[in-house]
């Protein structure tokens, strides 16, 4: 395993974004009437110290010196407390969740569109069924975007998707992993001496990696441990299939040969040699048939004896092909258009769809939980990415223009958790709390009331205290009232300086 992962802090409980510790309140000692300053007098540095005199909070009051009446302090995160005579400990600890046995949450899946391009980024769009006549310009499907990653250096060579899950390779020769469900990269993947040209997942579980060097790396997902490099091909890898039930895969590469891999052995079984390149290859979805790209024309073959079932020569070249269903695949490349090809029935064209200005780089499906529909989404070089529902309408029913020149595309699920208590509602839940046990509170100083109305989840302090006497708590001295008012302000000044740098 070579996998480097990122260092980054869980969220598995609540992240305490800062410290809250209680300051001690600066005393003034009174000076002995005998040495006060009549009215005549003004008072000089050496009678009665100013401001600038005053104790620092280093400074412990002499035996002489008759420490002040200390002030309440109120706390916007805990419930009113009046500060101690001897030394104020603080402990800071995490939130415990709040169990409440009438709330619920439900898990709920979003489909996450990912597309690479030339200019070396990768960006996400989340796609939502809303129906016609609701999104702009009368859409089903809604596309908005949620992410960009511009963390290669070169052009972005394909991408593969599972739940909550995107790896992408480059011609930088690198391949990294991001958490779709944090939208972050955490980790990059370093097997191959050569880019990656082919990445395919089979279910949630494994990931297979086609590369330049003229093999092919086995990844296991939940730890993303390699567990096996097939060789056997002299050239490089053009693209892998893996066989709906795991068992096998297919790949061409540019020694114009296709292997069929035995996925529980790790080894080839059989390979075949074309008189031309094979570009791509791909699974019908019940594994009874498979495709091959070669430059000029398309071949559909048995399974099962490796005969073929239809051959189509195209004027220009295929860059792209999915099967629909076990019935129809959908091809695109140079000529901009979507073909829909009835492979069983001899091959016949059944549909063209035409949208793009530039060349069709990418073909995936796209499927809603509750909605009997299946879409396709295509992208091109122009730009745009276009969602077709075939069945009902030849116009696009979705659209997003990106800006770069595409190349790759794949769409996975990220997960998601539905609940009444998300961030923002705990959030008010929380200060509905503390607004009934602190009916009598009041926020002192512009500092806690930022500290207050901060949307991320309050810190729990607990002061450890003794007690004292209820008449020095509720005596108040004015002069000390103004200093700790401007000392306030001047506080809370500086922790929102500190609050719009981060």
């Amino acid at each position: 395993m070579s996998i480097k992962k990122r260092s980054e802090p869980e969220k598995n409980g609540t992240v305490v974004k800062k410290q809250t510790t209680a300051k001690p309140v600066k005393t003034e000692s009174k000076p002995p009437q005998q040495q006060a300053p009549t009215k005549q007098q003004a008072p000089t540095k050496q009678q009665a110290p100013t401001k600038q005199q005053a104790p620092t909070k280093k400074q412990a009051p002499t035996k002489q010196q008759a420490p002040t009446k200390q002030q309440p302090i109120k706390s916007a995160l805990k419930k009113t407390e009046t500060l101690p005579s001897k030394t104020v400990t603080t402990k800071v600890e995490p939130i415990k969740a709040k169990s409440k046995s009438n709330k619920k949450t439900k898990e709920f899946t979003t489909q996450s569109i990912s597309v690479g391009c030339y200019e070396n980024s990768i960006l996400g769009f989340d796609a939502t069924y809303v129906g016609g006549g609701i999104a702009e310009e009368g859409f089903e499907v809604d596309l908005q975007m949620k992410y960009g990653y511009s963390s290669h250096t070169g052009c972005v060579k394909s991408l593969a998707s599972t739940k909550n899950i995107l790896v992408s390779s480059s011609t930088d020769e690198t391949l990294k992993v991001y958490d779709l469900k944090k939208k972050v990269e955490f980790g990059q993947l370093s097997k191959h001496e050569g880019f990656v040209t082919s990445i395919e997942f089979y279910k949630n579980t494994h990931m297979f990696a086609g590369s330049m060097d003229n093999t092919i790396s086995v990844w296991r997902v939940s730890d993303w441990e390699c567990l096996k490099v097939m060789s056997g091909a002299k050239g490089a890898i053009n693209s892998i299939s893996v066989h709906p039930s795991g068992k096998v895969a297919l790949s061409v590469s540019k020694d114009r040969r296709l292997f069929l891999w035995d996925l529980t052995k790790g080894t080839s079984a059989h390979f075949l040699k074309f008189k031309s390149e094979g570009f791509i290859v791909q699974w019908s979805p019940s594994g009874e048939h498979y495709a091959i790209v070669f430059k000029d024309k398309l071949v559909i073959y048995n399974s099962s004896n490796f005969e073929e079932l239809v051959s189509l020569e195209f004027k220009l070249q295929i860059l792209a092909i999915k099967f629909l269903d076990d019935n129809t695949l959908m091809v695109g490349g140079e000529d901009k258009l979507l073909t829909f090809i009835d492979y069983k029935n001899g091959g016949k064209i059944t549909k063209q769809l035409m949208g793009h200005e530039n060349r069709i780089k990418g073909i995936d499906l796209l499927r809603f939980d509750g909605v009997d529909k299946t879409f396709v989404v295509t992208i091109s070089s122009d730009g745009l990415i276009i969602v077709w529902n075939p069945a009902e309408t030849i116009l696009p029913v979705g659209c997003a223009e990106t800006g770069f020149r595409l190349t790759t595309l794949s769409i996975g699920q990220v997960s998601n958790i539905k609940s009444i208590d998300d961030s923002e509602d705990e959030d008010d839940q929380d200060d509905d709390d503390e607004d009934e046990d602190d009916d009598d509170d009041e926020v002192d100083s512009e500092e806690e009331e930022a500290i207050a109305n901060q949307p991320t989840k309050k810190m729990k302090v607990n002061i450890e205290m003794e007690d004292e006497d209820e008449d020095e708590e509720d005596e108040d001295d004015e002069d000390e009232d103004e200093e700790d008012e401007d000392e306030g302000d001047e506080e809370g000044e500086d922790d929102d300086d500190e609050e719009d740098d981060e």
